[in-house]
């Protein structure tokens, strides 16, 4: 009987499509998406694995007008897109050399033999159009029992590829049996050397995804643990502001803020993040909503007017004034203040930032002159408009400029 969420998947007309044209006998489903379908997680990328060579497929797709990518090639995969979505198709290899980060491959025809030199049991469970799995490792086990195991030696499997231990912990965000892990993290502790061989760009994104994740405690805690953080990602620290952001983050369904949680593994302070940033390929939104929490504004706290929270949202802005507030509220020990935080974030959710209607035109008007006193007018009015709680009143904002141009002069 085909398990349903992966009857499904084939269902979907460019999975049908791609298996018609490449032959059922020559493609698999293999991956994520039969790992999440089989622990009923949402299927994000679907991919395959195929008997044929790159070329070959490259042939089959430009014979039948699909568009391709063979940016991949080298490494044996070609995307495939259809109605713009993407799948990639992995001919089946074996290694043959590895370095620690790259390996040395052969094409195979042997689905068994490619999934020998997959990381975990989890991702080499693969699927035939008929929906027949092929579980060589005993993965849907694994999957039954919340475990992530590599497959076969494991510090073998780490030393072909040390991105892997990142990967561990990564899935292990998902799959986590505290009684299963202990042995595994002692041999992932005697590699970690390794790490210095991979890239600081791969590495930050599977730290990303770690972080991301709303279970992210139990795998941070345990890389920091065996000391991951005293190698890659120094300034970062498990603590329990961390641990409480989390459930608050969880508790009221807010999306997993990747600068706030970072921000608080990094304990907020403009140092340490300056220190992060310098050292990590982190993009320029990541650094700005990073360094907008590198110095968190003292007057927000618990007791705050809704008169002061909106000037506070008006100055830092919707995103950074909620994300002040979570970081803030996780150092608060006071759980009695619990309610007062939760209005002030939900004052930031609803917020609309109010127009300022005065503009340049109304100071030239004024008798002002262009130059750097115009703006300092503008300013001078702004912030008298944000401590009045931003005054609807027209006449009244006339009758300011007036009074602030007339002291100019």
């Amino acid at each position: 009987m085909i398990n349903e969420n992966i009857r499904n998947i084939l269902a979907i007309s460019e999975v049908e499509t791609l298996f018609k044209l490449i032959g059922d006998e020559n493609i698999y489903l293999v991956g994520g998406c039969i790992r999440n379908a089989l622990s009923n997680k949402a299927v994000k990328d679907i991919d395959f694995a195929t008997i044929l060579n790159p070329d070959k497929i490259i042939n089959i797709l430009d014979h039948n007008n699909i568009k391709f990518l063979d940016i991949g090639k080298d490494h044996g995969t070609i995307t495939a897109i259809i109605n713009n979505n993407k799948y990639e198709i992995t001919t089946c290899r074996s290694d043959i050399e590895t370095d620690g980060r790259h390996a040395l491959v052969k094409y195979t025809d042997n689905i068994k033999e490619d999934s020998n030199r997959r990381d975990f049991t989890i991702n080499a469970i693969y699927v035939n159009f008929s929906g027949q799995i092929f579980d060589f490792h005993n993965g849907i086990d694994d999957l039954n029992k919340n475990k992530v195991r590599f497959i076969g030696d494991l510090e073998k499997r780490i030393q072909e590829d040390y991105l892997r231990i990142l990967r561990f912990f990564r899935f292990q965000c998902d799959y986590y049996e505290e009684k299963n892990g202990k042995e595994d993290l002692l041999l992932i502790q005697k590699n970690l050397d390794g790490l210095n061989k991979v890239s600081k760009e791969r590495l930050w994104i599977e730290l990303k995804n770690i972080i991301g994740h709303e279970n992210s405690i139990q795998s941070l805690q345990d890389m920091q643990e065996i000391g991951i953080f005293s190698i890659i990602f120094k300034e970062v620290e498990v603590n329990h502001n961390y641990k409480k952001l989390n459930d608050i983050l969880i508790n009221l369904s807010l999306p997993n803020t990747l600068s706030c949680k970072l921000s608080s593994l990094l304990d907020n302070d403009q140092h340490r993040i300056l220190d992060f940033i310098k050292e990590n390929p982190i993009s320029n939104i990541e650094k700005e909503n990073l360094l907008g929490l590198s110095n968190i504004n003292k007057n927000i706290v618990s007791y705050m007017s809704m008169r002061e929270a909106r000037a506070a949202l008006y100055r830092l802005g919707k995103s950074n004034f909620i994300n002040q507030v979570l970081c803030q509220w996780s150092k608060d020990s006071n759980e009695k203040t619990t309610i007062n935080w939760r209005a002030l974030v939900e004052v930031g959710a609803s917020w609309v930032k109010p127009d300022f209607t005065i503009k340049a035109i109304d100071v030239l008007n004024m008798g002002i002159s262009e130059g750097p006193k115009l703006g300092e007018i503008l300013t001078e009015l702004e912030e008298w408009w944000i401590d009045n709680d931003f005054i609807e009143d027209q006449f009244s904002l006339i009758e300011r400029l007036k009074a602030i141009c007339f002291a100019q002069h």
